[in-house]
C-alpha cells in the first residue's frame, strides 16, 4: 500500500507527530497511526456535535422563557439576544456575532428578521460558554439558567448551581469541550496541544487513559442536560467505536494491519420486505 505517498500528502509535520507519539518505525506503521487518530476523530465528532446542539438549545430555551415569562405567553424560542428589545445587552464579541446575523453587509437591519432557531443556530460553540459566563445580568438569572441548562445534576441541582463557584467549574468543562471540537474540526491530534512536551512518560498509552479522561468528564456534563441523549449516544455506532478504538490493541491493530480489505460496519441485506416498505413511505 501506498503509505508513503499517503504520508506525504498530509506534510511531514503533521505525519511526525504520529510517528513520535507513537513510535512507529515505519510508513506502513506510521499510516496506520494516522488512521486510528483520524477514525477516533470520527468517533468522537458524533458526540461534540450533539454536545453543542444540546448546550445551545438548553440554554436558548431557558432564556427565552426567563424574557417571556412576564408577558403571560411563555415561549421556548424566543429573539432575547436582540438588544433592541431591551431584554438582554449582549456584549463583545457575542453581540457582533449576532448583530452579524441580524444585519445587511452594511450593518443596518434585515427588514425580514431571521427566526430565532435560525439565529441559535448559526451561533457557534464558543458564544454559550461566554455568555453562561459574562452575559447574563444578575445573580438570580446565573443561577436560574444554570438550573435550567442543567437540571441533572445529581445533588441537589438547586442549590448547587446557586454557588458562584459551582457555576464557574462547570463554564471551565464547557470551554474544554470547546477546544477539543476546535482542535478536532481543525483536524489536529485528539490529544491535548503540549501534552507530549509536559508529559512525563511521554508514551502513547497516556493518549488513551486522557481520551478516556475526557470523554468521561464530557459525558458526565451531557448527562447533566439530557440523561436520555446521553443514553442513546452511549449506545449508538459512534458511542460503541469509541470504546473499542480507545484500547492498546486497537492500535496496536491499526499499526499492523491499516488496510483490512472488506473489514468494518457490516449491515444486514436480506431484510428485502422491510426496505420495499420503507422505500414506499408516503
Amino acid at each position: 500500500m501506498p503509505y508513503k505517498a499517503f504520508l506525504d500528502t498530509l506534510s511531514s509535520p503533521r505525519s511526525s507527530v504520529y510517528k513520535r507519539v507513537f513510535r512507529t518505525q515505519s510508513d506502513q506503521e506510521t499510516g496506520g497511526a494516522v488512521l486510528w487518530g483520524q477514525t477516533m476523530s470520527m468517533a468522537l465528532q458524533s458526540l461534540l456535535l450533539t454536545f453543542e446542539v444540546v448546550l445551545r438549545n438548553r440554554v436558548h430555551v431557558s432564556l427565552s422563557r426567563q424574557a417571556t415569562e412576564s408577558s403571560g405567553a411563555v415561549s421556548n424560542s424566543f429573539a432575547w439576544y436582540d438588544h433592541q428589545l431591551g431584554i438582554y445587552r449582549l456584549e463583545g464579541a457575542t453581540r457582533d456575532k449576532v448583530e452579524a446575523l441580524l444585519c445587511d453587509n452594511n450593518m443596518v437591519r434585515l427588514k425580514e428578521q431571521p427566526s430565532p432557531d435560525r439565529v441559535i443556530a448559526q451561533l457557534s460553540f464558543g458564544v454559550w460558554p461566554n455568555i453562561l459566563d459574562q452575559q447574563l445580568p444578575t445573580p438570580v438569572a446565573e443561577a436560574r439558567t444554570f438550573l435550567d441548562v442543567f437540571p441533572h445534576y445529581p445533588k441537589n441541582p438547586r442549590k448547587h448551581w446557586y454557588h458562584p463557584e459551582n457555576r464557574t467549574a462547570a463554564i471551565g468543562m464547557l470551554k474544554e469541550v470547546k477546544g477539543w471540537r476546535n482542535r478536532i474540526a481543525h483536524c489536529k491530534p485528539v490529544w491535548t496541544q503540549g501534552w507530549y512536551r509536559a508529559s512525563p512518560t511521554q508514551h502513547w498509552t497516556e493518549v488513551l487513559d486522557r481520551l478516556k479522561a475526557r470523554r468521561a468528564e464530557m459525558l458526565t456534563v451531557l448527562g447533566w442536560m439530557c440523561p436520555q441523549t446521553l443514553e442513546i449516544y452511549r449506545r449508538s455506532y459512534s458511542g460503541r467505536l469509541f470504546d473499542e478504538l480507545v484500547t492498546e490493541y486497537a492500535v496496536l491493530a491499526h499499526l499492523i494491519q491499516p488496510h483490512v480489505p472488506e473489514a468494518g460496519p457490516a449491515y444486514a441485506r436480506d431484510h428485502h420486505g422491510a426496505m420495499r416498505a420503507y422505500k414506499e413511505r408516503g
